[in-house]
């Protein structure tokens, strides 16, 4: 599975264009992904965007490992997305994810935070999983998805303070939301409503996005 196909599937499920191909940008040596990264406290991870913001202009890049995409090659999840290439598929996703939704925003003059970029990869990272699953399992959905995602999720250890304040809540919030999303998928046969609210979702402000899924708990619970 390239970073092109997730990068289709991504652009797809929100009905969204960027009309930009990630593999142009994308960066698989590390040494390079090294002197392309400005941010301050810079971590060896196998996925990061390298964003550098100039007056009137955006450079970005996408590093993803080149190990990462071989196993992602070898293993597809577009074949089938089970335990051992999951880890995989969910940081390459991430990388992708954050280009899409950094890119796209950027095309409609919208400036986007860390925090935000961190919370659209964590929802999509769930309901690109529950799309796939779904797809090979014949519209079944895993009950155990959103705990493997939200409740068993690790952060970094080297990471600081401040990254770890923002990584715990974008993860928090998200699992707030693809709680309410999971349930009303595992009740329901069809997951047409839960795409249009994943569209809705997406093009939200901050704010909105928040207030949202503080009013999910209720709103789902008597399903989208």
């Amino acid at each position: 599975m390239q970073p092109r196909e997730l990068q289709q599937r991504l652009e797809d499920l929100y009905e969204v264009r960027t009309a930009l191909d990630v593999d142009a940008f994308l960066v698989t040596d590390p040494r390079l992904a090294a002197i392309l990264d400005t941010s301050r406290n810079a971590r060896d991870v196998p996925e990061k965007l390298l964003v550098q913001q100039g007056e009137d202009e955006l450079s970005v890049s996408l590093f993803l490992d080149e190990d990462l995409l071989r196993r992602l090659v070898e293993d597809s999840p577009a074949r089938r997305l089970h335990e051992g290439n999951l880890g995989a598929f969910w940081t390459a996703l991430e990388g992708v994810s954050h280009f899409v939704y950094l890119v796209w925003n950027a095309q409609h003059d919208r400036p986007v935070s860390r925090f935000e970029l961190e919370l659209q990869a964590e929802v999509d990272k769930y309901a690109m999983a529950a799309s796939l699953l779904a797809e090979q399992r014949g519209g079944h959905l895993p009950e155990a998805l959103h705990a493997i995602l939200f409740e068993d999720a690790g952060f970094d250890p080297a990471l600081g303070p401040e990254e770890r304040e923002r990584y715990t809540r974008a993860s928090d919030y998200a699992g707030r939301y693809c709680g309410a999303l999971h349930r009303h998928l595992i009740r329901c046969a069809s997951g047409k409503r839960a795409t249009r609210e994943l569209r809705r979702f997406y093009r939200l402000s901050r704010r909105h996005k928040l207030n949202r899924i503080r009013e999910s708990l209720s709103r789902y619970d008597t399903p989208l």
